[in-house]
């Protein structure tokens, strides 16, 4: 018994000197100072200014902006491509300009607006001679004249119905048409009775839409000219990932989720564009089918609304823009989706449209 609880003794008594002496060389090592590890040299170019803001910018609007590329360095640089993440942003060829030391060179980009409201923000990336990468930003916030508190509908978590406030920004009295299709609901005002105001607070109701039917916008139309449609982003668990699940499939979808046609005449074609990008994540990019935006129908799913496909334009090897034309058979507001088909599938995309009569 003895000699068996020595034996124990004996084993915590190693262990107790294993731990001190591993704790040890920890607390030792961990005074060490850290080594940073050896960091390639900056590229001696500075782009000024690094961001242009632009501010409030209108939908639609086309806004340019400059940029100035410094050589501060004793060597001249080269630069190997420039490209822009987004094909809103059209910028100047600079693609081989060589920057001599104290030399500058200027870059010209501009940022095409979407008609949806919120902050949009664009990036060209610049590839110099060795591999370094720099980049100029452009940032903006697409406003309307006409805003709305909160800019979306929050229908997560299972809500079903809620409000949003609808104001002028000049304070200018303005009539609400409709809103989700129909009338709209208003608290604290009846229409025919009171007066225009300058704000309003409505009703939004989502309750008894299935998954499937799940709007990804609520539209709000009012009389404004310059504003006649608000896109409300309808915030739902069936409208973020699990939308529109076939495209996987087709390798496409639709750039900004939306088309807003503007407005036109009843009975004249107006003619838009819509940006087609090409969509396989699981692949990380790979064109696996060349034909994905190759045309094959355009179609309105709107009573009263009639599209035609006018052309397509290339934009490199994954991105296209498809121009269609706009018919009206009425006057006033139309809502709905438009259905485009290519070789690769068939994807639907919510559009509005305004018609003045003659």
């Amino acid at each position: 018994m003895l000699r068996a609880l020595s034996h124990t003794s004996l084993a915590l008594l190693f262990a107790s000197v294993v731990i001190a002496s591993a704790d040890a060389a920890w607390g030792q090592a961990a005074s060490q100072p850290v080594r940073p590890q050896a960091q390639r040299p900056s590229l001696p170019v500075a782009i000024i200014p690094p961001v242009v803001e632009l501010g409030a910018v209108e939908p639609g609007s086309t806004n340019p902006a400059k940029f100035t590329l410094v050589n501060n360095g004793k060597s001249p640089v080269r630069i190997l491509d420039a490209t822009p993440n987004c094909k809103c942003t059209a910028i100047s060829d600079i693609k081989g300009k060589v920057i001599d030391p104290g030399a500058t060179l200027e870059l010209s980009a501009s940022l095409a607006a979407p008609r949806i409201p919120g902050p949009k923000e664009a990036v060209v990336f610049i590839t110099f001679e060795g591999g370094a990468m720099m980049q100029a930003k452009i940032s903006g916030d697409v406003r309307f004249p006409v805003l709305c508190t909160p800019p979306y509908v929050d229908a997560l978590k299972e809500v079903t119905s809620g409000t949003v406030k609808v104001r002028s920004l000049d304070g200018k009295p303005f009539t609400i048409t409709r809103s989700g299709g129909k009338d709209p609901d208003f608290v604290g005002f009846t229409p025919g009775t009171d007066a225009p105001r300058a704000e309003y607070e409505i009703r939004w109701d989502l309750a008894g839409r299935a998954c499937v039917d799940m709007p990804l916008w609520w539209f709000v139309w009012t009389d404004r000219a310059e504003c006649p449609v608000l896109p409300l982003r309808v915030r739902d668990e069936c409208t973020g990932s699990k939308a529109d699940m076939a495209r996987f499939q087709r390798f496409w979808i639709v750039k900004e989720s939306l088309v807003v046609a503007g407005s036109g005449h009843n009975g004249s074609p107006t003619e838009t564009e819509i940006e087609l990008e090409h969509y396989n994540p699981p692949k990380k990019g790979a064109i696996e089918r060349p034909d994905w935006c190759e045309i094959k129908a355009v179609r309105s799913l709107i009573p009263g609304v009639e599209v035609k496909f006018v052309s397509k334009r290339d934009v490199g090897k994954d991105a296209a823009m498809v121009k269609i034309a706009v018919t009206a058979s009425r006057g006033g507001a139309f809502e709905g989706e438009i259905e485009i088909e290519t070789a690769t599938g068939t994807g639907r995309v919510p559009f509005t449209y305004f018609a003045t009569t003659w």
